[in-house]
C-alpha cells in the first residue's frame, strides 16, 4: 500500500498504545488512562500469549482477575507520552509490556481527550 492509495481520505496522525497486563491490574491501569486525560480505550479480556514466563492461557478459570488483559488507546502524543512514563513506574513492580506506535484515524473526534471522569 502507498500514500497515494489513500488520497481521497481525511487521515489523522496520532498515536497508538497497546498494554498487556495481569488481569488484577486492570483497575490500575485504567486510572492510568484515565488520569493521562485518554478519551477512550478498548479492553480486550482473557489474553493469551508466550513470554518469559511460558505460555500464559487466555481464558479464566476462577474469575475475572485471573489471566491477562489487553488495553488498545489511540490518542494525541502527549497523553499517550504521560501513560507512557506511568506505565515505566508500574513494571518496575509488576510484568506487562507496551507498544507504541504511529497510526492514522479516520474519525479523530473520537479520539479526544477525556472531558469528565467516567
Amino acid at each position: 500500500m502507498t500514500d497515494a492509495a489513500f488520497a481521497d481520505l481525511v487521515l489523522h496522525q496520532l498515536k497508538k498504545i497497546e498494554v498487556i497486563v495481569r488481569a488484577e491490574d486492570q483497575r490500575m491501569i485504567e486510572d492510568l488512562l484515565h488520569s493521562a486525560g485518554m478519551g477512550g480505550w478498548t479492553v480486550i479480556r482473557d489474553v493469551a500469549g508466550y513470554g518469559h514466563d511460558g505460555f500464559h492461557q487466555g481464558r479464566t478459570i476462577f474469575n475475572d482477575q485471573t489471566g491477562l488483559v489487553m488495553f488498545v488507546g489511540v490518542a494525541e502524543p502527549g497523553p499517550i507520552a504521560e501513560v507512557a512514563r506511568g506505565l515505566a513506574r508500574f513494571f518496575k513492580s509488576r510484568p506487562g509490556v507496551t507498544f507504541l506506535s504511529d497510526v492514522a484515524v479516520m474519525r479523530s473526534e473520537y479520539f479526544a481527550a477525556a472531558r469528565s471522569a467516567p
